[in-house]
């Protein structure tokens, strides 16, 4: 790994030689430089204290294990669309173990199933909260390695991985195409790219409405800016050309084709994919 502020190698002690010094705690590792951090900070810390209020977070260390298919979820479509993810990977997962990273991991549930068949995983992410961020890792069986990090900023991790998961997080990219761009060059030659949860509108005025609404009764009920960087906070057909554009092959979830008929015929409603992407090199041993 890297120095995210000088970008010089770190040594065993998290120490970079211009003196920059990084911490682990509670099994997350911030690898964040200082200016990024004191931003950070008081937005992660703030959110998750909102969602808790909300009843947004998952109190129960005995879910976590069990996710996406705990018995308290069921029903929530949330969990079943992630449910779906899970398929769509084990699909495309080679028979032997991988080196991945696991881009907007969230709470580690999707790490934990990786590393549970034998993967080793990487996962990076904004939020480090103990029940709705990387902290949660203690409530799973498994390990990995989990990082607190600048996704827009990935260079520090110095590495390449065999399979690249972008998990649900495209959407609140500033600029989607370049962040695919960046995270493209993550992924070892041969190796796979996937993005998950891409919900794309051919008409996107009503979800830019209700994106409003949210933004604002967030600032009105808790004076807080819902996102840490500009974003649209969705995604659109145009989205999609952009990404095929990369190279990206954007497939419907077979699961949820009623949805996407009902998209056909109503463009306000949400196109449900995921992209797969394969950069050029290497052995190919997935399945197809």
């Amino acid at each position: 790994m890297r120095c995210p502020s000088c970008r010089e190698p770190l040594g065993e002690t998290l120490r970079c030689t211009n003196g920059h010094q990084f911490h682990e705690t509670a099994g997350v590792l911030a690898l964040l430089d200082a200016d990024f951090a004191r931003r950070l900070r008081p937005f992660t810390t703030r959110l998750a204290e909102i969602r808790a209020a909300e009843g947004q977070t998952l109190p129960d260390p005995a879910v976590y294990a069990m996710l996406p298919y705990a018995a308290a979820l069921q029903g929530n479509h949330e969990w079943r669309n992630r449910g779906y993810d899970l398929a769509v990977l084990n699909a495309l997962l080679p028979g032997r173990p991988l080196a991945v990273l696991d881009v907007g991991a969230w709470n580690g549930w999707l790490s934990n199933r990786l590393a549970l068949l034998g993967h080793t995983v990487t996962a990076v992410d904004y939020f480090d909260d103990q029940h709705d961020g990387l902290r949660a890792r203690q409530f799973y069986h498994a390990t990995w390695r989990a990082i607190q990090i600048n996704l827009a900023d990935l260079a520090p991790l110095d590495e390449l991985f065999d399979l690249v998961v972008l998990n649900r997080c495209l959407a609140f990219a500033s600029d989607p195409r370049a962040f695919v761009q960046a995270v493209q060059q993550r992924v070892k030659p041969g190796g796979l790219l996937v993005l998950t949860g891409l919900e794309l509108f051919r008409n996107p005025s009503r979800k830019i409405a209700a994106v409003a609404v949210l933004c604002q009764r967030y600032q009105v009920q808790y004076d807080f800016e819902l996102f840490l960087a500009p974003t649209r906070g969705y995604l659109d057909f145009g989205d999609k050309a952009a990404l095929e554009s990369l190279g990206v092959a954007v497939r419907p979830y077979p699961q949820l084709w009623r949805a996407n008929l009902r998209a056909l015929l109503r463009p306000a409603r949400p196109w449900h994919a995921y992209g797969v992407w394969r950069r050029a090199g290497g052995i190919d041993h997935s399945r197809r």
